[in-house]
């Protein structure tokens, strides 16, 4: 019988340290999680600060900070480049107004109404997509079509 004893106490015992284990574990999982939400916390805050110190100091890109800020500032005219090409490809145009994107060639803006002013890109490229005519069968061609979308002529 005392086998049977030694074996429930070790037993009792093993229990009691597995239960203390998975407390510990779970506080320590806890305690974790606190630390890097206070972690987050900082990285917002230094990034916050690194934002308003570029903000003041945008327009003295030779002062403190002053390679980061010619940084910033090149890779900010990179993504404007990108940006405008993509507003190409879709076919429309910003607002000066509210910064909507609204279709190339709209008098008017559909998100704030103001008046849109035709692009300089844009009157330039409608005066290079002037339509012409197909010597062979007289449909309308765009100005560089090498070839008649209706006969299959060649243009160029």
């Amino acid at each position: 019988m005392a086998f049977f004893d030694r074996l429930g106490e070790t037993i009792a015992s093993k229990s009691k340290d597995v239960a203390q284990k998975t407390k510990d574990f779970a506080e320590i999982s806890s305690l974790n999680s606190q630390i890097r939400s206070q972690e987050d916390l900082i990285r917002n805050a230094y990034t916050e600060i690194g934002k308003q110190y570029y903000e003041a100091n945008r327009s003295n890109p030779d002062g403190l900070y002053g390679e980061q800020i010619k940084a910033i500032l090149a890779a900010e005219a990179e993504i404007e480049v990108r940006r405008q090409k993509i507003r190409e490809i879709k076919g429309v145009q910003t607002c000066k107004q509210c910064g909507a994107d609204i279709p190339l060639g709209s008098t008017f803006c559909a998100n704030c109404g103001a008046r849109v002013e035709e692009a300089p890109a844009q009157a330039e490229a409608d005066t290079q997509a002037q339509a012409t005519h197909c010597p062979k069968c007289g449909s309308e061609l765009p100005a560089d079509a090498a070839f008649c979308t209706s006969c299959g002529f060649k243009i160029k």
